[in-house]
């Protein structure tokens, strides 16, 4: 992830790649060749380097919280790849400090709001009425099973997200259950209450046989799908084939470049936009109750926060 956003911001006019810090030294050493950028061997030396401007966090899930954090103190503009942090206290430590920093500095890495699919979606909701459900559909194709912590803080929070944007609503309550073979979870289902009353269903396939993501929503006077990329229709030997592909680069290849733009633009205005600190925060409560419901089989509330000003 973090090589494909490091060649992406280095194809934008006016970014230099100016370093990169990455624990494993053959991966430095080839975006640095790639890019002009020199390799540092402490990630909070770099953020501490007065010759940056900005950082983009792309490291571990549990790393997030603590760089961010550093960067936010220095005062960088930051994008950070979700999730925030691997815990919601982690996730509110960093809304603490963006709160004291007193202005937005980060931008959470929910690319999904700058997918154009998503947008052409969101464009046709207001004539549509009042949202009755969303259902959120994911297929990952992973070559072998993750722990279902991961499944959900990795993959799912994208999804847990999605329905935030959508429907401008919060989740309220959860209730979730997988499936699997051998031991392992594969198949995950999430149903959500939201604020409004209506509900969402998350479905999940981890290890499923091409990416795909789409999302539908039933609203008072229509319905509406996100339409898939765009790919060529194959006709060969009696059959029609579209190839999606196994990853999300090829799905979302777009919404990482509007995103990574977006990012640019916004440290050149002088002011964070996008996804914010408190999305990621929020994402994370919503991610510790299915959590929590998966072990226990019941439905689990979700409290509420109060929302700093600074994220009107």
């Amino acid at each position: 992830m973090g090589s494909f956003h490091a060649r992406t911001l280095a194809a934008l006019a006016g970014v230099e790649v100016a370093a990169v810090a990455d624990v494993h030294e053959p991966n430095a050493n080839a975006i640095a060749n790639a890019t002009g950028a020199r390799v540092v061997d402490d990630p909070f030396a770099l953020i501490a380097d007065a010759d940056i401007d900005a950082v983009l966090i792309a490291s571990p899930d549990d790393t997030h919280a603590d760089l961010a954090i550093a960067a936010i103190d220095r005062g960088l503009f930051t994008l950070c790849e979700k999730p925030l942090a691997t815990t919601v206290d982690d996730a509110y430590a960093v809304v603490t400090a963006e709160v004291a920093a007193g202005r937005r500095l980060v931008q959470m890495g929910f690319m999904r709001e700058f997918d154009p699919a998503h947008a052409q979606l969101a464009s046709e909701l207001p004539a549509l009425g009042a949202i009755v459900s969303v259902r959120a559909v994911h297929r990952n194709a992973n070559p072998r099973p993750r722990p279902i912590d991961l499944i959900v803080g990795q993959s799912m929070v994208h999804d847990v997200h999605s329905v935030r944007l959508i429907t401008g609503s919060e989740i309220e309550s959860v209730h979730a259950s997988t499936a699997g073979v051998d031991g392992s979870t594969r198949h995950v289902v999430v149903t959500c209450e939201l604020s409004t009353g209506a509900h969402a269903t998350l479905e999940f396939d981890d290890c499923g046989f091409a990416y795909e993501v789409g999302v539908e929503v039933i609203a008072e006077r229509g319905d509406v799908v996100t339409g898939m990329p765009v790919r060529p229709i194959l006709r060969r030997s009696g059959s029609i084939d579209v190839h999606l592909g196994p990853d999300w680069f090829g799905w979302f290849a777009d919404a990482y470049r509007f995103q990574d733009q977006a990012w640019i633009s916004s440290i050149r205005d002088g002011r964070a936009t996008g996804p914010s600190t408190w999305d990621g925060f929020v994402s994370q409560t919503v991610v510790e109750a299915i959590l929590r419901s998966i072990e226990s089989a019941e439905t689990v509330a979700i409290a509420a926060h109060d929302r700093p000003p600074l994220y009107d």
